[in-house]
């Protein structure tokens, strides 16, 4: 009688430990799928604001750069590197902004 009831509650636990692991993964899924979209979505506004290469440009104009030392910057890369560690030090400063008590494990 001991080996039955053993036996069914054993049944139950790995019932039980598979429909929760599935639960988990479906909620882990999910919360992948609703980071991934507003990551998506914030790539997708930081690439249509490149503006960078024309600011710089104009910059370099009125600050009396000629055109060949113009191109160059362009050609490197130079506003797209600021703008990216622009973009970056920016998102830092935001994070410092979430109390570390909800960051640390």
């Amino acid at each position: 009688m001991s080996d039955a009831i053993n036996s069914l509650f054993e049944f139950l636990k790995s019932g039980l430990t598979l429909l929760l692991d599935g639960v988990l993964w479906i909620i882990g899924k999910a919360l992948f799928l609703i980071f991934d979209g507003i990551l998506t979505v914030i790539s997708t506004v930081f690439t249509a604001i490149d503006i960078s290469s024309l600011l710089s440009s104009y910059a370099m104009d009125w600050a009396g750069l000629p055109p060949q030392m113009i191109w160059f910057v362009n050609a490197v890369g130079l506003p797209q590197g600021i703008s990216i560690l622009t973009a970056a030090i920016s998102i830092r400063m935001l994070l410092n902004l979430i109390p570390a008590a909800f960051t640390r494990v």
